[in-house]
């Protein structure tokens, strides 16, 4: 019988960067060498993207069913603190352990143990959902589930695509903002007028029974290839110590990490500051928002269909850098670009150039393009943020690497969206967007420093040259 054995990626940080493709199978027999090809994971993937978009209606019409119960309650605004803060508390405090049990139990068990732990308080909520203390008890046993569901998720990505796993994080992104959208806008909301939110509640439960059923077959499916990317032992998945090694070891997984917590204050940010953006600087109400968000939505496909053909580990350091670059311009241009076009309009004195500025909505005109760019600049960063992750992740951690990542972006985020908050409300929109865009500079520069010096660390001493002998020239 032959030996089977997977041989590791290098670092993109090793001299020579990754192998084509990332790791390789070789077959060794009787002393020769054979590669052997992938086996075609194509309806492993379907059946992925099947239940990823199933996953996220169904949890949007979850979200709109505990929202509705809780904001309808006689303490709608201690209510729904509550509910924000019972699904924020098993992010930061049970996130490390659910990447450990991910790990321990394999992607695609993980992924079905997840599924599960998500049904149950759904299916509870049939009976028990009624506002105050259940919606809190429900969305907090709702989002522990979550801890072990979305780190196997992840780690999923390299087992079913090991060449191009950008393709497949490319989907996961498409899936999930199309997911969030049938769920919220179209799937709540014909549930609701037909039977009010019980009738929510029983949409999501039939949706996650059919997530769990979708996991259940690939977890099966995938048996085989998962148990290469599980941790050996109980032990092995509740260390950290290497875990923290890997994020000391490689830079680009730092940087993905800074990145992607950007990625979130930002986009949290946007939502905090558009209203008053829109109102106090556009001087234009609510339906105007349609005019911004259809310029970021071809954003975010632009950067979702090119991340899907060209990203890889050896060009995902570019693409988060110029993301970054991306945000930072975009939020600049937001606070301040429009007041430098009118300087420029009125004490230029070009005829054409003071027309065109007196004719239009110069903020306006500027937020068009803005908005195209901040929404390819986010969806770049999760994508390449994801696949550096996914590439360098050691096999067996990559649950627990994800749950890391997922932990520090969401414990980060908290102050910082506590200070747009204020900030917005009392300074205004644009000194919170200029806030932003200096937070992330900032961030961005630490993170180029940190990965210059990493590479220099890593740069092999030069050898001094060789003493001549003394038989030289005799």
């Amino acid at each position: 019988m032959g030996e089977t054995r997977h041989l590791k990626a290098r670092s993109l940080d090793e001299p020579g960067g990754p192998p084509p493709g990332g790791a390789a199978t070789e077959i060794v027999s009787g002393g020769t060498r054979v590669s052997a090809a992938a086996p075609s994971l194509r309806f492993e993937r379907t059946l992925t993207y099947a239940a990823r978009f199933t996953a996220q209606a169904s949890q949007n019409i979850w979200l709109a069913a505990l929202f509705l119960v809780a904001g309808t309650s006689s303490k709608p605004a201690l209510d729904l603190s509550s509910l924000f803060i019972a699904m924020l508390i098993p992010s930061i405090v049970l996130g490390l352990p659910g990447g450990s049990l991910a790990d321990r139990l394999g992607p695609g068990r993980g992924y079905a143990a997840g599924a599960l732990l998500r049904l149950l308080p759904v299916a509870a909520g049939i009976w028990w959902l009624d506002g105050g203390t259940s919606a809190w008890v429900l969305a907090f046993l709702y989002s522990t589930g979550s801890q072990v569901f979305t780190p196997a998720e992840l780690a999923l990505v390299r087992p079913l695509q090991d060449a191009h796993v950008g393709r497949v994080h490319s989907w996961f992104a498409a899936l999930q903002y199309a997911g969030q959208g049938a769920g919220m806008l179209v799937l709540a909301p014909a549930l609701y007028f037909l039977g009010g939110p019980t009738a929510m509640v029983i949409g999501a439960a039939v949706g996650l029974s059919l997530l769990f059923l979708l996991t259940v077959v690939l977890a099966v499916r995938v048996a085989p290839l998962a148990r290469a990317f599980a941790a050996g032992s109980a032990r092995a998945a509740l260390s950290f110590g290497a875990t923290m090694r890997f994020f000391g070891r490689e830079s680009i997984a730092r940087y993905a990490v800074i990145a992607l917590g950007l990625k979130m204050v930002v986009s949290k940010g946007i939502v905090v500051a558009l209203p008053f953006y829109l109102e106090r600087d556009l001087g234009l109400g609510w339906e105007a928002i349609a005019y911004l968000f259809v310029p970021g939505i071809l954003g975010v496909l632009a950067g979702l269909w090119w991340c899907s053909r060209e990203l890889t580990l050896a060009r995902a350091h570019e693409v988060l850098r110029l993301s970054l670059l991306g945000l930072v311009a975009a939020l600049a241009a937001l606070a301040a670009l429009d007041y430098g076009i009118t300087a420029v309009a009125q004490y230029s004195h070009i005829p054409p150039v003071a027309r065109l500025e007196a004719e239009m909505n110069t903020t306006f005109a500027v937020a068009i393009p803005v908005a195209f760019l901040l929404g390819a600049s986010l969806s770049g960063l999760l994508i390449a943020g994801r696949v550096a992750l996914t590439e360098t992740a050691p096999p067996g951690q990559h649950g627990r690497v994800f749950a890391v990542q997922l932990t520090i972006t969401e414990t980060a985020i908290s102050l910082p969206l506590l200070a747009l908050g204020i900030g917005t409300t009392y300074a205004g929109a644009r000194v919170t967007l200029a806030g932003m865009a200096l937070l992330v500079a900032g961030f961005l520069l630490l993170a180029e420093l940190d990965r210059a010096r990493s590479l220099f660390a890593r740069r092999p001493a030069l050898e001094p040259e060789a003493a001549p002998s003394p038989s030289a020239g005799a």
